[in-house]
Order: C-alpha cells, then structure tokens, then sequence
C-alpha cells in the first residue's frame, strides 16, 4: 500500500513523467542504430552466456580429472579451449563495435543538441552563460551518449548472467541458490537508500563541471585584461578555489559510495562463506562432487554478483538522467520561428531596386517585465538613409538593434520590415537576412581573412571580396600583408589593431550584400575623417541600402538623414542643432 501511495505522489510530482520523457528522448537516439546496438547487445549476451557455458564446462573437467567422469577429459578440455578462445574473440569485436556506436551516437546527439541549441529563441537563450551551454553540449551529451551504449547491453548481460546462475543453481540445489540470495533484501534497501543521495551528488557535480567551463572560458578570453590589471594571483586562487570544491564534492561522493560498498560487500562476504560452508557441507556429505562444488560456489558467486551488477546500474542511470534532463532543459526553449522565411528572401530580391525600410510603431519593450527600456517608441528608417541612435550608455540603443533584428520581441507595437511599394513584414528571425550587423566589439574568428569574409557568403569571388575589404577601406592594409586575404586573423584578431579589426568587419558585412546594415559603434575605432570616407563609400555602393548607426561621435551625425535620441523611457526624433546639447547632457 505504500509502494502505491509513494508512485501516485511521484505521478503528481512530475517525476515520473519526468523519467519517461528522458528515456523517450534517448530512444530517438538508440533507434537510428538499432541494428549495430543491437549486434553489440547480443555480443554481450553471448559473452555472458559463454562465462555461463564454460563455469558449467569446468565442473565436467574437474570431475573428468577427479576420475569422475574420465571418458570425457578430451572432449570438456577441448571444449573449455574453444569457449576461452571464442570469448577473445567476441570480446575483441565487441570493443571495436563498441567504438563505431559510441562516436556515432555521439556524433549524432552533439550536433542535434548544438543544432537545437543555435535555433533557440535568443531571448530565452540569453539566460544561460555560454560556458554552461558548452558543458551541456559536450559534457551532458557524452553521458548520455555513453549510457546509450552501455545501460541497455549491461542490463542483457547481466539479466541473462543472473538468470542463468540462478536457473542452474536451482535445478542442482534449490537451497544454494536461495543462501545465494540471502544480501538480496539487504542491497536492495541500500540502494534505494543511496539513489536520491546519489542523484544530489551528481547534481553538484554536473553543476560544478558547468561552473569550471564557464570560469576557465571567460578567463582565457579576458586573459588580456587580467595581465593588465595584474590580477592573476586573484584569478589563481578563484580557479583554486573551484578546484577544491570539486575536490571536496567528489570526496564527499567517495565516501558515501564506499559506506554502502563496505555494507554490500560485508554482507556478500557472509553470503560467500555461506555458499562456500554449505557446498563443503554437501561434498563432505558425499552428495556432490569436486566439479559440482567448483560450480555452485562459482555460480552463487555470479549470482550475487549480477544482482549486485543490475542494482549498481542505479547510478549510470541517476547520472544519465541528470544529463538528459539538463539537455532537454535547453533545447525545450522557443526556437527561432522561420514562418516568414521565403517572403524574406523575396524582398532581398527586390531590395536591388527598391531598398528596404525599417519602422517601428508605437512600440513598449521591458526585460523581464519589469525593466522598461522605453514605451510608445516610434523610429522609422528608408532605403538610401543613414539614421543614427544615440543616447546615454545603457539607456537602451543595442537593445533597440537587437530588437530590429528580432531577436527580442516588444510587449506591445509592431516592428516591421519591408519595400517601399510591397508588402511588410514583423521583424522576426525569419527577416534577419535583410540586415548585416556590426556588433559593438570584434567579431573575428580564428582563420584567414578570406574565410572570415566567406562565412557570410561562401561562394564570394576573390573579386568580391576584393571589393568589399575596399569599400569598407580594409584593402590598403590587406593587400600589404604578406599572404593578402589568406592571412591568418587570429583569435579574436589579435594580430590586427582595433581599427583594422572594425574595417575587416564592415567588409564581411558588406560582403553579405543585405538591404539594411547596422553599425553598433562600428566605427569607433576609426578616425573622422576614415569614419566618413568608410559611410560613404558603404552608400556609395549600394544607393538603396538603408544604414543604422549608433554612435556618441557628431561626426557620424552630420551625414544622417535623421537621429533618433533614446533617453527617459522614449525615442524622439531630434534636429542636428540639438546633438551637441544633448551629447553635453551624458
């Protein structure tokens, strides 16, 4: 009756439905290669059904050289080789099949997550530190991955294992075979004690492992600014730090798991020297032979060795589950929606002649609900314009480009997107092939100049990327260079200055050929004069192309069409005359 009351609450609780869904979601897996996992399972149970074979086959040799059976010494001797052999064998493709479906589960269950991971609602995705998404995709997939492999064959093998021994030992000796089970109660009271122990662990642990990645990626990325600021002795001992909690974490593991080792295994030591007291009581008796005896303390032995195997599968599942359910946790978040998808690129196609406008229409945004940016916002922006946003830092001009680019999504208004004689459409992750976007900071990744470029465009000419590092005014320092545009950037562009690093990322984005680019204080690093020469050449290249800059320099304002100033929860248009005011104010 308790049994039952305790599976209604952990129905009511979730958790149940919980452990379903985790197990549904990895038989998505397992059923892509059903026939290898299957061909490594029954590997395995052949592997234990031979361990079974050759404990019988060696009571016969035993009684074959006790003289109890001496006719038949060449055949069981014969056939203990050939078991022995066959098991080297088996083992041996066992292992390399093994291999093949770990990579290819792997393989598979990486990329899914990774995929699902990118496609995620920004918004909802902002929420995670990039390290903790990288513990996730490589270190929670690998768990899972490897239990796939080895959960489903174990439970075969060490089914067959116990039942096998069991049959065998009950059909020579009814009473062996229950003595044998005698620490059943008893580990299974302990394990069941030990499991949600066990799940906090791994709890803390997986946490952990997510805190390490996190901390040991932002400080290889910050490693300039720390040198700078001579922080290294601080950051030494925050990665101490975090080494020792870990450290402490898994000893505090240990011990427990070896508290309830030491229980199961003096309780299996009992057992044993049951088993073994009682088969001496009976070959003393002369009720069973030298090989018989050999046999029923081998077999009592798997007996409570796989019992023991089926109840330490507990923690690989505990630990997989955890994994599974920070996973799933993840790639349950909204994806990108890509409804609008094809009458995107049908406005792309028109934007060559016509451009594309941006408006936003009496729109109210907040982080969280709480945190109000601005309320009843208007901004609009036609092809052929530089606009500008300015304001005070944080006051809210990258998130009103973020929200241009749908990857937030206002409370209230409409943003839309369109042809000047067409149809419009609500900015979303669908429209993001309309702009090319110049983040605050570099963008650059590990590679050559020309793959950086490519990864907007992969089929780009070596003439077109000629033409955009020059409009961009990046080619003059390229074509110096000792490889050109096969130079390699670096991490992080290292090897380049900011404002050389800021160039070749106005190239790609112009590369990229979008109706509507923004400049996220793109131009920061340039001086006047090149920050001009640069927007107007970027106009220059495509008349229709609408440009949104945020920027704190009045240089840039003077060649706008109009600026918008966010500042007190509002976006209003203001006049030139009014710039250098209002940049007096912040």
């Amino acid at each position: 009756m308790n049994e039952i009351k305790r599976i209604v609450r952990r129905i009511k609780e979730g958790r149940l439905k919980q452990l379903i869904g985790e197990l549904l979601w990895m038989y998505l897996y397992v059923r892509q290669y059903w026939l290898l996992i299957g061909i490594y399972i029954l590997l395995g149970a052949s592997g234990s059904i031979l361990s079974l074979g050759t404990s019988v086959v060696s009571k016969n040799l035993v009684d074959a050289i006790t003289g109890v059976n001496s006719m038949e010494i060449i055949w069981v001797a014969v056939t203990y080789v050939i078991m022995g052999i066959s098991q080297i064998f088996i083992n041996a493709v066992k292992s390399q099949l093994a291999l093949k479906v770990q990579l290819k589960v792997t393989t598979e269950i990486r990329t899914d997550v990774y995929e699902q991971v990118l496609r995620t609602n920004w918004e909802s995705l902002a929420k995670y530190r990039s390290g903790d998404l990288l513990y996730r995709v490589n270190g929670d997939a690998n768990i899972v991955a490897n239990t796939i492999l080895s959960f489903f064959p174990n439970v075969v093998s060490t089914l067959i294992s116990f039942g096998g021994a069991f049959v065998v030992v009950v059909q020579n000796d009814p009473a062996m075979a229950f003595i044998a089970l005698l620490g059943a109660p008893v580990s299974f009271i302990t394990s069941r004690y030990s499991a949600k122990k066990m799940r906090d662990f791994q709890r803390d642990n997986q946490s952990m492992a997510s805190n390490r990645t996190v901390f040991n990626q932002e400080t290889f990325q910050n490693l300039q600014f720390i040198k700078a600021f001579g922080i290294l002795d601080r950051v030494t001992e925050k990665f101490r730090q975090i080494q020792n909690e870990t450290v402490d974490i898994t000893l505090k593991q240990n011990k427990f798991q070896q508290y309830m080792t030491i229980i199961t295994s003096l309780v299996g030591q009992v057992v044993g020297y049951a088993c073994y007291g009682f088969a001496a009581f009976r070959l003393w008796q002369g009720q069973i032979s030298y090989g018989t005896m050999t046999m029923f303390v081998t077999m009592s032995g798997s007996l409570r060795g796989s019992f023991r195997g089926i109840l330490n599968l507990m923690p690989m599942l505990i630990r997989t589950g955890i994994s599974a359910e920070r996973i799933i946790e993840v790639i349950s978040l909204p994806r990108d929606s890509m409804e609008d998808k094809e009458e995107a690129e049908e406005m792309k196609v028109k934007a060559k002649e016509q451009g594309v406008y941006v408006h936003m229409e009496t729109v109210d945004f907040a982080y969280e609900k709480e945190k109000w940016i601005y309320q009843n916002a208007n901004f609009r922006a036609e092809p052929g314009e530089i606009v500008a946003l300015i304001g005070p830092s944080g006051q809210g001009k990258t998130t009103t480009l973020n929200l241009l680019l749908g990857l937030y999504h206002p409370q209230q208004g409409k943003i839309q997107v369109g042809n000047p004689s067409g149809n419009s459409l609500k900015a979303s992750s669908s429209t993001r092939c309309l702009f090319s976007y110049i983040p605050q900071g570099n963008t650059l990744f590990t590679g050559s100049i020309k793959e950086n470029m490519c990864m907007v465009k992969p089929e780009a000419s070596d003439q077109e990327i000629q033409a955009a590092l020059e409009a961009a005014c990046a080619w003059e320092f390229v074509e110096k260079l000792e490889h050109g545009v096969n130079t390699e950037v670096r991490e992080r562009g290292n090897r380049f200055s900011e404002g050389q690093k800021q160039r070749l990322s106005i190239a790609r984005a112009i590369l990229a050929d979008a109706p509507i680019m923004i400049l996220d204080e793109a131009t920061s690093a340039l001086d006047v004069a090149m920050e001009r020469k640069v927007l107007r050449r970027i106009i220059k290249k495509d008349p229709h192309r609408t440009v949104i800059v945020a920027a704190h320099r009045p240089s840039v304002f003077s060649m706008c069409n109009r600026i918008y100033k966010i500042a007190d929860l509002r976006i209003t248009e203001i006049d030139k005359s009014e710039v250098q005011e209002f940049l007096n104010e912040f």
